[in-house]
């Protein structure tokens, strides 16, 4: 005969008189009736004592145990020290049991003789609305492998719902009372790590939600307890113990385990993320993928790559920072990875001050938690400069102190900081990556083009040499320190680096939109690098953007001086009339000689008829073709196109005239391309501002494509050659556009100098490492020489050229591929003259690339046949991708990137055969292919952004202020 019961409910309750019968008597309703139930009174100051004590009167299954307060893990504790029943329950005081909640759980006991814990499903009781609702899990139900690591990313075990052999329990101890909220949680670990669950498709329980209830009102603490008590478990358990019943030695169960982990660590909602950030899991996972433990090789490969894929993420965040960090550890050749403990309290802190610096609204919740739980005000311990700019420290571990630069980092992490230090020279048994208290530590092989480029962009570089590898650190800003530096002085000049100038001077980039070509993409690499401490810069657009342009910094704004004239507009409920404007320009402007021919007066005074009719349309970007008949009295086609003229390029000017002197006197605008330099030599009528023009083309060759018509290109003519006349500089960026503004345009060569345009060296190469499935498919499709050609598809670029090559070369009996990357309204005639050459399994149109690095950087050529180039940044662009080049030989920026010839091959214009001849040569000569690839990588670095910028930079101090320009 059995002396002891079946099942024993553990209850227990604080302050939930309310609550507390109607949990009890879903006891009393059960249908297997072989139980005990042990009421445990927690401290409780209302009814409850008298109502446990009343129920234990009544029915002898009752037992109760009174106590002081110490929280619900205290008093689970309690009733399991006298709990006699063979399986173990828990049942919140203010939750219930469905009547047929034991008797199901003794069914399924008898189904699965051998297991000790079960779980099911939950009803969820509304307590405002009293409405019934049957949920799933809280969580997805995992694989019986994969329970475990489930919990890392979720709960979804319902406490209320368990069923636990009570000798399994004693077995792995007891709740831990210092978790207040995921005492629970934590034990879910540990008897899932010895045990597993087996769940229970039924809905055996019911759980009250209602106001009073721990997870309502402090909802943040029990994420915070999880992920603390998960963190500790991770500590204490190596990545084969978080899957103990998983063979690892099975390929097919490796992969899925380390897949499915993976699935867990790179999702940012994770549980195990909830105090913020950390690498604690992955280093779990690291650490036994890259060891002798593994078996499996290509799994390093799979991590490999999964992390690589979470580093490309556009982010300045915590979360990103980790992944590139990984990234660079993960890619070297030689990887040493072990655990290091770290703990809630230091991430905890860490993810605090993040969100007080960022004024994150849950900077208060953990607040709160770490004073409550940990005892700890943090505020105490953040100094008021703080700031979580990523700063990159470059040591060399055979010549400098590192202890020096470790004591540096540690500062500058308490300040909110986010120090890395990369250690050159290899790691040799020491782990490749190491986490610190407040920062990182990489150890590599090399600081080179294949690891520095994974970080991604950070606020600061910091070394004690000059380092040419910093043109692989996507940095801001460089700190180059002489050597002996005490760690006071080089906290010092740290925090010095990022101190700002008062006040700083307002550099507007005037350009067309925010995103176009070439010169829109100059402008991006300029802004983002220029120094904050002594510029502002601002981007001024001219008409609404067509695209979705790349986020530039959060301190630069974005203005359009079309729709922002448009608001003025709208508020006064005026239309804009030109006729001042033109009348001003007509008087201070024009010289007197072209008043007469253009007869300005009469225009202005028809114009203005016109402008009534068409109100606010006048804001609007026109473009007309010259020619034909004309209306209201205009019979000249040049007066008519050159008020189309000013009828374009006037809401910019005017936008301009209005906005530009609020920026203070050191106001400069920089022009960019034609319309902008028109735009701000008009504004010079009203507003005299200084202003450099910065242009990116063969001007005369540009121009005729932009106004096919005649009178309005002659119009255009003029007001571009005044336009850089009146300028205070205008930059180029190849000798061969410098000559042709000078003879072209009557333009002063003094005014002219020679910028090139940069190339984000550390940006390309770090996006050439992201890995895209069209481009895996075509390398594993075409294990043969590939080449790849990058532009828009227009006759400019000159696809006639490239696909007759093609030809030639599928003639000569050379296999090959060629990737067309880019789209444009020639794709029709493409997609003909590939059909007509039987081109189809040579030549594939890839279209439109967000990033086309990837393309070039799987290619062995890159082919580039336009009919003229003003500078030709694809090539230097595939050179920092490792892809020799081949060119033609067209006016006049390749000749001018390559040298002559020195770094890429060139050849004459329109001569497919000898482009043919050049293809064939890179075949031919593996080693030319290799000098070029070396040399072109080397070339490449001269035009690095890092080393453009200080030229823009020097040009600027060299511009007079407003009240200069004013008095002269």
């Amino acid at each position: 005969m059995r002396t002891t019961p079946f099942a024993t409910i553990v209850i227990p309750t604080f302050n939930q008189a309310s609550y507390l019968p109607q949990a009890l008597d879903s006891l009393l309703a059960q249908t297997d009736s072989d139980w005990e139930a042990i009421i445990v009174n927690d401290g409780s100051t209302d009814n409850t004592r008298r109502i446990a004590d009343d129920y234990a009167a009544r029915d002898s299954r009752f037992r109760c145990i009174h106590k002081i307060n110490g929280g619900v893990a205290s008093a689970l504790n309690t009733g399991l020290e006298h709990a006699r029943g063979d399986w173990i329950h828990w049942l919140s005081s203010d939750d219930l049991f469905e009547p047929q909640k034991l008797a199901v759980n003794r069914q399924w006991i008898e189904q699965n003789p051998d297991s000790n814990f079960f779980f099911s499903y939950f009803t969820l009781l509304r307590e405002v609305s009293g409405e019934r609702e049957r949920r799933e899990l809280w969580g997805p139900l995992p694989a019986a492998d994969h329970q475990l690591l489930t919990l890392f990313y979720r709960n979804y075990i319902s406490g209320i719902s368990i069923c636990i052999r009570g000798a399994a329990w004693r077995e792995i101890g007891y709740f831990d009372e210092s978790l207040r909220y995921a005492q629970d949680y934590e034990l879910w670990l540990r008897l899932l790590q010895k045990h597993r669950g087996v769940f229970i498709p039924e809905w055996t329980v019911v759980s009250r939600n209602h106001a009073a209830q721990g997870s309502e009102t402090f909802p943040d603490a029990c994420y915070y307890d999880t992920a603390k008590a998960a963190l500790r478990f991770i500590n204490e358990h190596s990545f084969s113990e978080l899957l103990p019943f998983a063979d690892l030695r099975h390929h097919e169960t490796a992969k899925k385990a380390v897949d499915y982990a993976l699935d867990v660590a790179t999702d940012p909602t994770s549980f195990i993320y909830c105090l913020g950030p950390h690498t604690a899991f992955l280093s779990r996972i690291l650490e036994w993928v890259f060891s002798d433990a593994c078996i499996h090789p290509d799994l390093q490969t799979l991590v490999k790559n999964r992390v690589n894929a979470m580093s490309f993420a556009e982010s300045t965040d915590d979360w990103t920072w980790m992944w590139r960090q990984l990234a660079i550890a993960t890619n070297e050749e030689s990887r040493v990875f072990r655990h290091n403990p770290q703990t809630h309290l230091t991430l905890a802190m860490r993810e605090w001050r993040s969100k007080q610096i960022a004024g994150h609204a849950k900077q208060n919740t953990l607040r709160d938690y770490l004073s409550r739980f940990d005892g700890i005000a943090p505020e105490h311990f953040l100094p008021s400069s703080s700031t979580n700019s990523r700063i990159v420290f470059l040591v060399n571990v055979e010549t400098e102190d590192t202890a020096v630069w470790l004591d540096v980092a540690c500062r500058l992490g308490k300040r909110g900081f986010r120090p890395l230090i990369l250690l050159d020279n290899g790691a040799g048994d020491l782990p490749t990556f190491e986490t610190l208290e407040w920062f990182n530590i990489i150890r590599i092989a090399a600081f080179n083009s294949h690891s520095l480029p994974r970080l991604g962009d950070v606020e600061l570089l910091v070394t004690e040499r000059y380092a040419p590898q910093a043109t692989w650190v996507g940095t801001i800003s460089s700190l180059i320190l002489v050597p002996g530096l005490s760690v006071d002085e080089i906290e010092s000049r740290v925090l010095s680096a990022f101190e700002r100038q008062q006040p700083r001077r307002p550099v507007i980039f005037l350009e067309r939109v925010t995103w176009g070509g070439g010169a829109e993409r100059v402008v991006y690499d300029i802004v983002r690098h220029l120094n904050r401490k002594f510029y502002q810069p601002a981007v001024w657009t001219m008409f609404p953007d067509h695209t979705n342009p790349p986020a530039l910094p959060d301190d630069v704004e974005i203005v359009n001086l079309h729709a922002s004239a448009m608001r003025d507009l709208a508020s006064t409920g005026e239309t804009i009339s030109p006729p001042p404007r033109l009348h001003r320009i007509y008087h201070r402007v024009v010289p007197l000689g072209l008043r007469g021919r253009l007869q300005l007066r009469r225009v202005a005074t028809s114009l203005k008829r016109r402008i009534r009719a068409v109100g606010q349309a006048a804001l609007r970007p026109r473009s007309t073709s010259g020619g034909g008949a004309t209306t209201n009295g205009i019979t000249s086609p040049a007066e008519l196109d050159f008020v189309a003229s000013m009828l374009h390029h006037n809401p910019s000017a005017a936008g301009l005239a209005r906005e530009v002197p609020g920026l203070g006197n050191g106001a400069l605008v920089l022009s960019v391309m034609e319309e902008a330099a028109v735009a701000a030599w008009l504004a010079q009528a009203e507003a005299p501002f200084p202003y450099i023009a910065s242009l990116h083309t063969v001007e005369s060759a540009c121009l005729p494509d932009i106004y096919p018509g005649a009178g309005r290109l002659k119009a255009e003519k003029w007001l571009f050659s005044a336009a850089c006349n009146r300028a205070t500089a205008i930059t180029m960026p190849t000798d061969g556009c410098m000559t042709d503004l000078a003879v072209n345009f009557s333009v002063s060569s003094s005014k002219i100098r020679k910028i090139p345009n940069p190339v984000d060296c550390s940006k390309v190469r770090w996006l050439s490492f992201q890995q895209t499935s069209a481009v895996e498919r075509w390398k594993a499709s075409s294990p043969v020489f590939r080449m790849v050609h990058v532009g828009r598809l227009d006759p400019q670029k000159n696809h006639s050229l490239l696909l007759l090559v093609c030809k030639e070369l599928k003639r000569r009996g050379r296999t090959f591929s060629l990737a067309i990357v880019g789209d444009g309204h020639a794709r029709p005639d493409i997609e003909k003259t590939v059909h007509e050459y039987e081109l189809q399994n040579e030549v594939i149109l890839v279209g439109e690339q967000a990033n086309p690095f990837p393309w070039i950087a799987a290619a062995d050529s890159l082919l580039l046949t336009s009919k003229f180039e003003a500078f030709a940044l694809v090539l230097l662009e595939a050179m920092v991708c490792e892809t020799p080049v081949i060119s033609v030989d067209c006016p006049v920026g390749p000749a001018e990137v390559l040298n002559n010839g020195e770094f890429g091959l060139l050849v004459s214009p329109n001569d497919p055969m000898a482009m043919a001849d050049a293809v064939e040569r890179l075949i031919n000569d593996p080693q030319l292919a290799l000098r070029l690839t070396k040399s072109g990588h080397e070339r490449a670095k001269l035009f690095d952004v890092k080393n453009i910028v200080p030229l823009w930079e020097a040009l600027i101090d060299e511009t007079p202020a407003i009240q200069e320009i004013i008095n002269s």
